[in-house]
Order: C-alpha cells, then structure tokens, then sequence
C-alpha cells in the first residue's frame, strides 16, 4: 500500500508579459494499489467521497447510480408484484440483471443485441470467494468502494443462505444463490414500432403487428454483431414464446409485454432516446431517460426554434417539449463527453 497527503496538481498560469508557468497546487488524495490477483489493503483511515475517483468514474458503476434515482423516486409502484420495468437499448443488461436479482422487480431487456451478464456474475462470484475484500470493497467513501460489494449481503438474503463461504470454496454464483438471468427481446425502439403500437393499440389490430414482428425478426437476425463481439449460444425455443436465456421469441407474448409495461427506462439508449419517451407517452406511464448522444445526421427532422438539433443541451431542450409535466435533474456522476448526466423523467403522478 502506498499513501500520500500530497499530489501536486499542475496548472496552466498566464502571467503579465505573456509568459507561461506551471504552478502545482496541493490537492489531498490517497492511493490503494489493487494487486494482480485483485485483492487490495484498506487505508489506514477513510477519506471524503471522492467522485473523481476511478470506481466513481467507472462506466460499470454509473449503472448504480441510476438504480438508486430510480428506487427513490418508484418505490411505491416497483414494489408491485405486477410491476414490469422496460430496460431500453440495455446492452449487456446489468440494470436489468441487478433489478430482477437483488431488488426483485421484473425488467426486461429491449435491445438489438443479445445481452451478456458474465462480466457482472464473474464480479459477484469474485466477491463471494473473498469475503474480506467484499467488505472492504462495500465500505462507501474508500478509492476501492463497489457499489455491488455493498449490494452483495442482499443478493444472498434474496436468493442464497445467511452465511458467505469460505474464501477457498471456489463457490459460483450458480451454485451458491438462486440468480436468474432477465428476459429480454431483441428489438429495435424506434418509430415503426411507436406507429405499430399505435395502430394496434387503437384499433386491435394484431395482423398490423405480426407483420411488423416478422419484418423486425428478419431484421434482427440479419444483424450478425454481437454484444461483446463474440457469437452466443444458440438458445433453444420453448413452448412459452421466450428460449433459453430469456428471450421472448412469440409476437402475441411481445405485445402483452408491451401492453402491460409500468415504467421505461433509458441509460444512454443512444438512437432510442426520443423513441423511448414516445413509447411511455402513447403507453401512458412513466419513463427515466438519460440521453447522451445525438446522432443529428440520423434525425435531421428534430428542430427547436426552428434550427436542427445540433448539440446536447438542444436534444434535452427538444424532448422535454414532448410533455410539460417533463422533469430534469443531474445524476450524482462526473459528466464527461461520452456520458451526460442528465436525466429526464415522469413520474406516476404526472401522467395525464
């Protein structure tokens, strides 16, 4: 372990005859060197919450941060039997992975691609084998916190015994707690499916959607890019329109998820972003979204005040017009160029 009060940060001064000079500046900080074998020694006294921190900033973290805005804010209907959370362009599924197996809500996973949860069960299988390193991992405030470390007591209370095993059982997350991996369909959030679900929705006409289920299906399957970049298992169909893994396969059982949906979510669903809040608006419930990308050359029909929709601050803007029930806040996560914290969202009150 090594520790340091001091870090000399270095600042850019100009000076009077335009000169430049570096000035360093004294910023407190603290080091914990995680070894090869990922274990890492606690610092002999804890530090103030640091957001600049490398956990803080990891990508694979900011995925808690949105759990925890979307707990405080749909306690009451999340803690619904019925309740089913619609994870938009979910990628490898992680939010929808800790919902289902930690806070036992029902998410399921709308994106092209297939998800892949063996990066998270490989962190939990981690933590299980080391004990200790869990608990200092858990500990909030620490350069080496892990949001899951602190989450992990509940997994087992869920879905395993009250004891942790020992650190030399080589105990699997699949031997040792009951987890289960979230449905999920391979779908595209975008108009055709608003437009498909409003004619349905409108008229019941089921032909109208099992025609655009085949042409997405076909769609789909034409896409030969996987999550991760490495082909799946085949998954094998079952007779209840969902296969292996979870997918739902069946037109009829995809619509009925549609149909009773309670919330949308949407962590940086990039193209599905505007679809995403026209897909809770036409359903009529609920939705947190936080956009990030633009993508102004795939739309060039948004316009605000007349001009395209260029830039960040214009797309947030240009949704938030959708509804004027539309609330903004910033999640508690370092913003950088490649992931916004802004989030959009309505809550069960605020809908018409």
């Amino acid at each position: 372990k090594f520790e340091s009060d001091l870090s000399a940060h270095i600042t850019l001064d100009r000076m009077d005859n335009n000169t430049k000079r570096l000035t360093p500046i004294p910023m407190p900080t603290q080091c914990v060197f995680i070894e090869k074998n990922g274990m890492s020694n606690p610092p002999n006294h804890t530090i103030p919450y640091n957001e600049n921190s490398t956990r803080a900033l990891s990508k694979k973290n900011r995925v808690y941060v949105l759990r925890d805005f979307l707990l405080r804010n749909y306690s009451s209907s999340l803690t619904s039997p019925s309740c089913t959370v619609l994870d938009v362009a979910g990628g490898r599924g992680d939010l929808s992975w800790i919902l289902r197996n930690i806070d036992g809500i029902d998410s399921i996973i709308a994106d092209p691609r297939i998800p892949n949860h063996r990066r998270l069960v490989k962190s939990v299988d981690f933590l299980l084998n080391h004990p200790e390193e869990a608990k200092i991992r858990a500990m909030e405030g620490l350069p080496t916190h892990q949001p899951l470390a602190k989450l992990l007591p509940r997994l087992i209370a869920n879905h395993g015994s009250n004891t942790m095993p020992g650190v030399s059982t080589g105990t699997s997350v699949t031997d040792y707690v009951s987890v289960a991996s979230p449905n999920f369909v391979r779908i595209h959030v975008d108009d055709t499916l608003i437009e498909t679900l409003r004619t349905v929705l409108a008229n019941n006409d089921l032909s109208a959607w099992d025609e655009y289920w085949d042409k997405e299906q076909c769609r789909i399957e034409s896409n030969t890019i996987y999550y991760g970049g490495t082909e799946p298992k085949t998954a094998r169909g079952d007779s209840d329109g969902t296969e292996k893994y979870g997918r739902i396969t069946n037109s009829r059982v995809a619509l009925e998820m549609f149909r009773s949906l309670h919330l949308i979510v949407g962590f940086h669903p990039d193209q599905a972003t505007e679809a995403s809040v026209d897909l809770a608006l036409l359903l009529k419930i609920p939705f947190i979204v936080v956009p990030c990308c633009v993508f102004p050359s795939e739309f060039p029909d948004r316009t605000l005040n007349g001009k395209r929709v260029w830039r960040h601050s214009e797309f947030v803007e240009y949704l938030c017009l959708k509804h004027n029930k539309i609330r903004k806040e910033e999640l508690p996560f370092v913003e950088t160029e490649t992931a916004k914290n802004v989030v959009l969202y309505m809550l069960d009150e605020d809908m018409d």
